[in-house]
């Protein structure tokens, strides 16, 4: 088997919008630097994202992330608006109250606090491999839909389908491992929430996916897979930790990864 290696590299600046497709990306504080910087929040405390309403999936979302930019359209729509990608922008606020008729406001973090599991998964890895093999229980499905079904950051080729499982190990236990020259911890299996089933493009869900989802990793369960400790198969990529020594360091795609030792995971507050 070749040596597993990066890929593909994903980062989404705005939680629950569009991603942005990189060749090398920087690590920031318990993060990739811009992934999840931004997010919209409701009067509620709640995040205004996928989990919550299907509608976010109908827009549509790219950047200029240098100048500081989210250019912002309905799918299928040309007509396109752009906006200071900033929290007190007043204008950006009103635009988005008014898409998802709720009152709301935009929040920012360079400290991986907007992640699905602050802090725990500073950054989500899957193989090709994995979205190839699911492809045999999902026909009407394509790679790219995957990709914008689970979110991974990482996604790596020379393996076979699960190989990003052997980064975990079991509950209470991580794995050290490297990608390139950037140290990282293997945490958990990410266990899956109401925002696969959803069509990325439109937002309705498919009620049948996570029954189909849990039969297919079942049935392809590699026989020496530690998932089972886990708890249900509900699950895909990996969760793994960015510790804080390795901030301004960079993940470039060809990048190997070598699996290291098992240890105690760190305690979080």
């Amino acid at each position: 088997m070749n040596m597993p290696t990066v890929s593909k590299l994903f980062i989404y600046p705005v939680k629950s919008l569009d991603p942005v497709e990189i060749t090398e990306a920087e690590i920031g504080i318990h993060s990739l630097k811009h992934d999840r910087a931004f997010a919209f929040m409701g009067e509620d405390g709640r995040y205004v994202n996928s989990k919550r309403t299907g509608k976010i999936n109908q827009l549509k979302a790219s950047y200029d992330l240098e100048n500081g930019l989210i250019h912002l359209s309905l799918r299928g729509q040309e007509e396109q608006q752009t906006f200071e990608l900033r929290t007190d922008n007043k204008i950006l606020v009103e635009y988005l109250q008014d898409f998802f008729d709720l009152k709301l406001h935009i929040v920012q973090s360079t400290k991986g606090e907007l992640q699905d599991v602050p802090y725990q998964s500073s950054a989500t890895i899957v193989s090709t491999a994995t979205y190839k093999s699911l492809l045999e229980d999902f026909p009407e499905h394509t790679v790219e839909d995957f990709r914008l079904r689970f979110r991974a950051n990482i996604e790596i080729e020379g393996v076979e389908a699960f190989w990003e499982e052997q980064l975990i190990h079991s509950p209470g236990k991580g794995i050290r491992f490297t990608l390139g020259g950037v140290n990282m911890i293997g945490m958990s299996p990410r266990d899956r929430c109401n925002v696969p089933p959803r069509n990325p493009l439109t937002g309705e869900t498919d009620k049948t996916f996570i029954k189909k989802m849990m039969a297919s990793r079942k049935k392809s369960l590699p026989t020496d897979s530690r998932l089972p400790a886990f708890g249900d198969f509900y699950h895909l990529c990996v969760d793994t930790y960015l510790p804080p020594s390795e901030a301004k360091k960079t993940i470039r795609i060809g990048d190997p990864i070598r699996i290291g030792n098992t240890i105690e995971l760190p305690k979080f507050s």
